[in-house]
């Protein structure tokens, strides 16, 4: 209770003049694939909402193969009711109305880059239940081998993008893979609240709905293991996962939060560059 009513008064607190940027980055290195990394940084404000990530490929036939490095981005203005992607390196965008997407049952007829790469980042991926059930099903495939868990809530705190934050390490290990997870969880969550419920307002005003990565991978793990075990409360700052199969060949993906802060209201992170060309659809 005392929670909510510090986040209402924040609320209250932030105005129409002021927007909450965040600046992600992930990190992904797998077997034949090299490694990627994706920076994303977030706008958001009463009414407005921006999201732009910038996509690098190390290995230089699947950069060749994704079409070359990426730097893309999605703005939604619920001022005008509009929804615009672009493509920054192709110097193009394109724009669809909230009405045209209401009409389509909530569903955005233009497909950023983000939904085609789902590399993490962006508002339009799986549900929560359709990724267990993808997970629970990997799970039952493994011949139902009991699986080897080990999961410690530390007393280390460490400050990431000015929050504090704590400590979890999760193991999952069994004959043919393992899995290690260590995630930083922060209940220091106002800012983090106001830009995804301003992202979230925006969505349902087009009639959509606003779909998440889980809270915490290891915690969707352990869940669909059917396992007990202590949640934490708050949201994730950083994580990393580290999968190894029998052969240690493995995947490794990491996600930190950068910056969060509340700055002045700047129109011009809602707007796309007056440079770009408009096209019908994206490439």
């Amino acid at each position: 209770m005392n929670r909510l009513l510090l986040y209402i008064l924040f609320i209250s607190s932030i105005s129409s003049q002021t927007q909450v940027v965040i600046e992600e980055v992930m990190f992904m290195e797998a077997p034949y694939v090299g490694k990627i990394k994706t920076t994303t940084q977030k706008f958001a404000s009463n009414g407005f909402f921006r999201q732009e990530s910038s996509l690098d490929v190390d290995r230089f036939i699947i950069r060749m193969a994704m079409g070359g490095n990426k730097k893309y981005g999605t703005i939604l203005n619920g001022d005008s009711e509009a929804r615009i992607i672009y493509d920054a390196e192709e110097g193009q965008y394109a724009f669809e109305s909230f009405d045209l997407i209401r009409n389509n049952d909530g569903k955005p007829t233009l497909k950023g880059m983000e939904e085609n790469m789902n590399f993490g980042g962006g508002s339009n991926r799986q549900s929560d239940n359709e990724e267990a059930k993808d997970e629970n099903a990997e799970v039952e495939s493994e011949d139902d081998e009991e699986n080897i868990i080990k999961r410690t809530i530390t007393d280390e705190i460490k400050i990431i993008a000015g929050l504090r934050a704590k400590k979890v390490v999760t193991s999952i290990e069994n004959s043919e893979r393992s899995v290690l997870f260590e995630e930083w969880f922060t209940t220091d969550t106002l800012l983090l609240k106001y830009a995804l419920d301003k992202e979230k307002e925006l969505i349902e005003a087009y009639g959509g709905e606003r779909q998440n990565m889980p809270r915490s991978f290891a915690e969707s793990m352990l869940a669909q293991s059917g396992k007990e075990y202590d949640s934490v409360e708050g949201r994730l700052l950083k994580y990393s996962m580290e999968m190894k199969n029998e052969d240690d060949k493995g995947f490794k993906m990491k996600w930190e939060l950068k910056d969060i802060k509340e700055i002045p209201f700047n129109s011009d992170d809602f707007v796309v560059n007056k440079k770009y060309k408009k096209v019908e659809r994206l490439d």
